[in-house]
């Protein structure tokens, strides 16, 4: 049900139990704060990688676990995640330290947006970026994104959405 992509050191598809310690890991950190954490407690890694997986069934698209191709090493997620109080799809990812700075990220989200255009035919996607999230803010201009409002939630917190480009872009 889950497909898989892949680009020239990527391997996008479905979720392993390695997965999902890698992800707990990264919860615990601060790395984590742009998504909800800190938090060290498994019942929320959990939640969030099942929420990724569950998608799938509800809309037919969810996340996507990237795996480094050459070493079977866990690196984050990417996801056309669509949680039921956003009224369309966002484009979002995470990455653990030990992979950033080395353009996974980009080919990742790069991969996924294709794959969302393409086979699934929507329009132009979304991503939701604190704009504290310096690192995702540089990836979201470097993939062509334009700032296009914000979204404010029930706590108060407030995100810049940045609409990626259409297809072909």
């Amino acid at each position: 049900m889950i497909p898989t992509l892949t680009t020239s050191r990527l391997t996008l598809g479905p979720f392993s139990m390695a997965h999902y310690e890698a992800f707990h890991a990264f919860c615990a950190t601060d790395r984590s704060r742009f998504l909800g954490g800190p938090t060290d407690d498994p019942r929320d890694s959990w939640d969030s990688c099942m929420q990724g997986l569950g998608q799938w069934i509800a809309r037919g698209y969810g996340a996507f676990f990237m795996t480094e191709t050459a070493t079977g090493a866990p690196v984050g997620r990417t996801q056309l995640r669509h949680p039921i109080d956003l009224n369309e799809p966002e484009l979002a990812w995470a990455v653990y330290e030990r992979f950033e700075g080395k353009g996974l990220a980009h080919e990742a989200v790069l991969a996924v947006r294709e794959y969302a255009y393409r086979t699934l035919g929507f329009a132009p996607l979304m991503s939701l970026i604190a704009s504290e999230n310096t690192r995702s803010v540089a990836l979201a201009e470097k993939l062509g994104c334009v700032p296009d409002g914000e979204k404010a939630y029930d706590s108060d917190v407030s995100v810049t959405i940045y609409r990626h480009p259409g297809v072909g872009a």
